[in-house]
């Protein structure tokens, strides 16, 4: 099972550890250079020693008394520095003398060496040999505590830089971190809550990619939300409209089962239930067409066809809903109307339109289909003579559902048809409109691209 963690942790110790190892890795050239830099002038300064003990002798014979005054005199230019000398005769190898420091003498070889160079007697003591004109060998001891000490003070002072530098990392991680987990559980609470995503508090201040996954992330939940609210809007729109038309159709049909009937009664009743049936296969099919709008607009069939043709062919169910309604149907289509587009969804949305037209109309009144070109594509006009639709509700009445007053106290659609032909004219590219009609109704107005959106 995973371990939970938290991104604040994480965040934290990725500060702190790669603080530390970063230091780490630039203390370690770093205190190489210097310990071989103090190296190199430990090793200078005991050759220049032994070669200055060099030229002392080297034009003169001193004694044990003068070489000591002048061992005291090089001791004195290099106080910081202990120094001492053990000297040699290499013709018994007996001492000749011993000069400076008593501290290093202690650790001064006892015999006379047999070779020549600088070398270490421990860490902190240099000796340096060599051969004195006269016939003799010296051995010059340096103390290097001073040196050494600066290499342990650089050591100190890289690990105390290095503590100190992991330290404000790991802080500035821990601050970050819970800068970063606020924000996102901010994000999240405002996510588990009903509020409404514009008025989330604003992340102005985070930063960017932040700002992206809130912005993407409320994006994400408008459209969850929407297509719950339009999910919930038609499922109890169409339990609304559907039960009074099922209602009648159970009703008027126990009512024709109490007694016998003539033919002539049962086929009128069927007839009757066939409108009905109709209408109701009409809603379905508005309602499955809407409810995958986003699909249908990402896969529609493109085609190319005669429109004005097609609304001949089409329109035959709503020239016998008129005929039945009592209202006249006419439809002028100015020549072959080309156009690419979705030919299933553009004439749903025509007969919907048409429909709702002759729904309003009253009896005795007429409804206007007229379809030709114009300098924007193609016009498709719809008139009736209904009561019209109200300024304040003409953007509102292509909601799903919505409707507006009855006239004269009659049912008026599903409200699901000028939902549908506002959404198919928009797949489309067009645009579709709605004032007053010289019918004194209503007039909708499409403006459609002859070629359709690729």
């Amino acid at each position: 099972m995973t371990r939970p963690w938290f991104l604040r942790n994480r965040i934290t110790v990725a500060f702190g550890l790669t603080t530390f190892l970063l230091s780490i890795a630039l203390s370690v050239p770093f205190g190489w250079i210097v310990h071989a830099t103090i190296q190199e002038e430990i090793h200078a300064l005991a050759r220049e020693e032994l070669e200055e003990t060099k030229a002392y002798f080297a034009d003169r014979s001193p004694s044990v008394e003068e070489f000591a005054e002048a061992a005291r005199g090089m001791s004195a230019d290099h106080r910081e520095t202990p120094l001492a000398w053990r000297i040699w005769r290499d013709a018994n190898g007996e001492p000749w003398g011993d000069f400076g420091a008593p501290d290093l003498l202690a650790v001064a070889p006892r015999t006379r060496p047999s070779h020549s160079g600088v070398n270490g007697l421990n860490d902190d003591v240099r000796l340096a040999t060599g051969a004195l004109d006269g016939g003799m060998t010296v051995a010059v001891l340096l103390d290097a505590s001073l040196q050494s000490g600066r290499f342990a003070r650089f050591l100190l002072a890289a690990l105390a830089f290095t503590l100190l530098a992991t330290a404000a990392a790991t802080l500035a991680g821990h601050i970050l971190g819970r800068r970063v987990s606020g924000l996102l559980a901010q994000v999240a609470e405002c996510a588990r809550t009903e509020e409404a995503v514009d008025r989330w508090p604003s992340p102005g201040s985070a930063p960017q990619e932040i700002q992206a996954v809130v912005q993407a992330l409320q994006d994400t939940l408008r459209r969850i939300r929407e297509e719950s609210e339009n999910a919930s809007l038609l499922i109890s729109g169409l339990a609304h409209e559907l039960r009074s038309p099922l209602q009648n159709l159970m009703g008027e049909t126990q009512v024709t089962l109490l007694r016998e009937r003539e033919p002539a009664e049962y086929r009128h009743v069927l007839e009757s239930h066939l409108e009905d049936l109709g209408d109701l296969s009409s809603v379905v099919d508005n309602l499955v067409t809407l409810s995958s709008l986003e699909e249908v607009r990402r896969r529609r069939s493109v085609e190319h066809f005669d429109l004005a043709a097609e609304a001949r062919l089409r329109l035959t169910r709503e020239h016998k809903l008129a005929a039945r309604r009592g209202v006249g149907l006419e439809l002028a289509a100015g020549g072959p109307l080309e156009v690419e587009g979705d030919r299933e969804a553009l004439l749903l949305a025509l007969r919907n339109l048409v429909t709702n037209a002759i729904e309003w109309s009253p009896s005795g009144k007429s409804v206007g289909v007229r379809m030709g070109a114009c300098p924007e594509g193609l016009e498709i006009v719809v008139d009736d003579a209904g009561p019209g639709v109200k300024p304040s509700e003409r953007e509102r009445i292509f909601r799903p559902f919505y409707r507006g007053v009855a006239a004269n106290g009659r049912r008026v659609g599903f409200g699901l048809g000028l939902a549908l032909t506002h959404s198919a004219v928009r797949a489309q590219g067009g645009i579709i409109e709605v004032g007053d009609s010289p019918l004194g109704g209503a007039r909708f107005r499409i403006l459609l691209p002859t070629h359709g959106r690729g």
